[in-house]
Parts: C-alpha cells; sequence; structure tokens
C-alpha cells in the first residue's frame, strides 16, 4: 500500500512539503461519497490523492464557514516584528554605532558594524514575501485560503475547468462537514477572481504551486478539454 505521497506544494524557498500519511483508505472513501457524475472522479489516483491532501490540509486549518481557525494572529504578528526589525536597526546605527558613546563602545560592537545593514535586508526581504499575503488584517485569511484557492487551480489544469461546484462537493466529503453559502462552489469562484483581482503576486505564487502538483502526476485523461492559456 502506498503509505508515502510527497505533494509538491512547494514551500517558500522551494522544497517540498512532506506528508507521510497512508492517503489510498481516505482518498477512495472521500470520492466515494460524490455524486457518480461529478466529473472529478475521472481524475487519476495521484491525481485524486493530491486533490484530497490539499482539500484535508484546508479543512485542518479552517473552521465550519471557511474562517481561519487561528485567533492569535500570528502571522500579522510575525509581519509586525519583521516590520519593527528594520526601525530596531535605524535605530541601532544612528544611537549605537554612531550615537554619542560610540568611540567608548567601539571595542565591543566592531565585529557587529554590519548588524544594521543586515536587519534592514532582512526586513526587506521577509517583509516583501508576507506582504504577498496581503495587508494588515488580511495576511491570514489569505493565507489559509492557500490550498483551497491552490486545490481550484489544480483542478483547472487537469481538466480544462475549475469546476467550482464540483470541487465544493468533494470538500463536503473530505472534510465531513455541510456546505454552507461560504464554501459553496460560487464562494470559490468569488475568492479566487478577488485574490487574482487584489493580490495577483500571490495568486501566481499559487498558480505556480499548481503547475508544480501538477507536473507531480501523471497526464490529464486525453478526454479532458484543453486548459485555456494564461
Amino acid at each position: 500500500m502506498d503509505k508515502t505521497l510527497t505533494v509538491l506544494l512547494s514551500g517558500l524557498g522551494g522544497g517540498q512539503f512532506p506528508m507521510v500519511v497512508d492517503l489510498v483508505g481516505p482518498t477512495a472513501q472521500a470520492f466515494r461519497h460524490i455524486a457518480a457524475t461529478n466529473p472529478l472522479r475521472k481524475l487519476s489516483g495521484p491525481d485524486q490523492k493530491i486533490l484530497y491532501s490539499m482539500l484535508k490540509v484546508y479543512a485542518a486549518v479552517t473552521t465550519q464557514n471557511g474562517k481561519r481557525r487561528s485567533k492569535d494572529g500570528l502571522l500579522e504578528k510575525e509581519a509586525k516584528l519583521v516590520a519593527d526589525a528594520a526601525k530596531l536597526g535605524s535605530k541601532l546605527e544612528s544611537e549605537v554605532f554612531h550615537g554619542p558613546d560610540s568611540d567608548v563602545l567601539l571595542p565591543y560592537i566592531s565585529s557587529f558594524s554590519d548588524l544594521p545593514r543586515q536587519l534592514t535586508e532582512f526586513s526587506k526581504v521577509v517583509g516583501g514575501m508576507l506582504d504577498l499575503f496581503g495587508k494588515r488584517g488580511h495576511k491570514e485569511g489569505n493565507l489559509y485560503g492557500f490550498f483551497l484557492i491552490v486545490a481550484s487551480e489544480f483542478v483547472r489544469l487537469k481538466t480544462g475547468q475549475h469546476y467550482d461546484e464540483h470541487l465544493a462537493e468533494l470538500y463536503q466529503a473530505v472534510s465531513e462537514r455541510s456546505l454552507t453559502e461560504d464554501l459553496s462552489g460560487d464562494a470559490i469562484r468569488k475568492r479566487r477572481e478577488y485574490l487574482k483581482k487584489n493580490y495577483p503576486d500571490l495568486y501566481s505564487w499559487m498558480l505556480e504551486r499548481a503547475r508544480t502538483a501538477d507536473e507531480s502526476t501523471a497526464p490529464r485523461d486525453p478526454s479532458w478539454t484543453e486548459v485555456a492559456n494564461r
């Protein structure tokens, strides 16, 4: 039995996201619970496991109505800390390395002279990455929607269409939750279009992850329609 599936949803650094679990049984069960006419049933076994994994992770990090499960705003706190790093670097530069007591401190700080620049660069690079997830107050919602949107784009790459209503039905089977308006096919479409319009860089990154997952499995069934070029 296949007990290891490496879901190729590369992280920010381009690495692989490993999921060492038995996905064969749960995946088959979820797909048995969707309508016989659901076109996602035509996906290959590996494609079904990839799609199941995406939806399972999304279910794990969200509540019944698709809102983020975490209430501590961790990503927002991290973004603030990263932004504060640049401010700290600037203050160190002006008040310590070039402050009134810099000559006295020189023997102790000379080996750290590059620290302000490093803090500024760190804030710029990491802050720029975090900004992909949106403005303040929106980052975590966009982050937790990642797997759902990647799943919808994965379906499009494999079938030529998003099949949002059918994806919503599969999500219901995967999450073992009843569908709500917040998790309907129309809601998935609106969420995808919102991200595409308002966060094009984040959306492009999601597309890249979907393509990586697409390339990790067998070619799609020749009966599927051709995918429109983007």
